[in-house]
């Protein structure tokens, strides 16, 4: 049970094959992710003769195809309409997602103080705001691939440090957790207090 890329251009990503868990990929120089991230989350497909491939006990699914897709959940969302309610794009998450722990989303609402917000339309939003429930979606999803871009752009320090503590639970979580789960954060740095499982070093990328 790994996901695995090889063959990548030399400037966004060394070969690479990761177990289950809280993984950061490190970009000090906040440019390879930008390449990296679209090809992890399967909107699209690395060039030849790169690969991303994610295998489970379920089977094994290739970046860029359906099945791929089907399986992977990348923040920052694109899903939001403006005059969209909160509440009826977090029935869809749930939907959306047949893993969704609803207690752990609960937990993340109070940890990131966004009670004040769920009867609001997204336009009504701070960036921040918007951010703190995408990120609250996202690890409560269950996706079994799960990417965080920049995870503290836009929040505020208590924020910033209940995150942490979300990610450090959800890290122990998995580790016993019987369906595998990747979760994978994008940062130039490596956010003091977090327990990583591995850290992937990015090269920097100077034709970005």
């Amino acid at each position: 049970m790994e996901l695995h890329w090889h063959q990548l251009p030399s400037g966004v990503a060394p070969d690479t094959t990761l177990p289950p868990g809280l993984h950061l990929l490190l970009d000090e120089g906040d440019s390879a992710k930008h390449r990296l991230l679209p090809w992890l989350a399967g909107v699209q497909c690395p060039p030849a003769p790169g690969r991303v491939q994610c295998g489970t006990g379920h089977g094994n699914w290739h970046s860029g195809t359906d099945a791929y897709r089907a399986q992977a959940m990348a923040v920052p969302l694109t899903d939001c309409a403006p005059e969209q309610p909160v509440a009826d794009w977090l029935a869809a998450q749930q939907q959306r997602w047949p893993d969704w722990d609803a207690a752990a989303w609960q937990q993340h609402v109070q940890g990131f103080a966004l009670t004040p917000h769920l009867e609001k339309a997204w336009w009504q939003l701070s960036t921040g705001t918007q951010r703190k429930f995408w990120q609250a979606a996202a690890l409560a999803s269950g996706a079994v691939i799960t990417l965080i871009d920049a995870p503290d752009a836009g929040l505020d320090r208590a924020s910033i440090v209940y995150l942490g503590q979300a990610l450090n639970a959800l890290a122990d979580q998995l580790a016993e957790a019987a369906n595998p789960r990747w979760i994978l954060v994008a940062h130039h740095d490596t956010l003091p207090g977090v327990q990583w499982d591995e850290v992937v070093q990015l090269p920097v990328d100077t034709n970005f």
